[in-house]
Formats: C-alpha cells, sequence, structure tokens
C-alpha cells in the first residue's frame, strides 16, 4: 500500500510539472501570410500577431517597389527581405517579403505601390492592398 501511494504521489508531482511546464511555455505570435493574389482582402489580426505579406517581385517589368504605406500606430514595420529565385530564370526577380505586428486596437490599410524610374510623370501603381483590422 506504502509502495502504491508513493507511486500515486509521484504520478501527481509529475503532472503538475508537466502542467506547469505547458502554462508557463508562450507560443510564438500567429502570423498570417498573405500574397498578391489576397490584394484587396481584409484581414483580422490580435495584437501582437504578425502579418507577412509574401509578393511576387514585379522587378521584371522594370518597376521598383515603394515603401509601404500604413498606419504606424496600428502596426510596427518589422522588416523588408528580397529573396532571390529559388529556380533562377530568365525574368524572375525572386520574391519580396514585408512583415508587420499588430500593436494596439484600430484599422488601417496596407498599400504598396510600384513604380518605373523613367516614367517620371506618372503617378505609381497601386500593387497590393489589404485592409487590416487589430483587436484585443
Amino acid at each position: 500500500m506504502l509502495r502504491s501511494l508513493g507511486s500515486a504521489l509521484f504520478l501527481a508531482g509529475f503532472l503538475a510539472a508537466l502542467i506547469f511546464q505547458a502554462v508557463s511555455v508562450r507560443a510564438a505570435p500567429a502570423e498570417v501570410t498573405l500574397t498578391e493574389m489576397d490584394s484587396g482582402r481584409t484581414v483580422t489580426l490580435q495584437v501582437g500577431e504578425k502579418l507577412l505579406l509574401n509578393l511576387r517581385n514585379p522587378g521584371d517589368g522594370g518597376y521598383n517597389v515603394l515603401p509601404p504605406i500604413f498606419d504606424a500606430a496600428i502596426l510596427t514595420f518589422l522588416s523588408r527581405r528580397d529573396l532571390p529565385p529559388r529556380q533562377p530564370r530568365p525574368g524572375d526577380f525572386g520574391r519580396l517579403e514585408f512583415t508587420w505586428q499588430a500593436r494596439q486596437p484600430g484599422e488601417t490599410v496596407v498599400t504598396i505601390n510600384i513604380a518605373r524610374p523613367w516614367e517620371k510623370a506618372k503617378a505609381p501603381e497601386q500593387y497590393v492592398k489589404i485592409r487590416v483590422r487589430v483587436s484585443d
């Protein structure tokens, strides 16, 4: 009987340690990934979650990508990465990866425009536009 009581106490302690470890480990913030095909969409994030835009680089058409437009009170811009093509082919300029983190509740529109440097008189073209709602 003493042996089964000791086993029960050991098992209870082991389970308590597992539960404590599971509760104390914080999960990484959730991440929502969109592409240029999602332009026009509305996405909802929780404060702390990340938005990742993975876009085809339009450099093959001679376009430069302009800095993204968004409300910095709602989203924090984390990074822009220029990724090379996985299998280089003529005209493939790879991908662009933009990452933001939801900062506070509210709504903003993320717009990424493109322009050709030799077309000075032409307004930039809209490449991607995503409406972002952030909630608590």
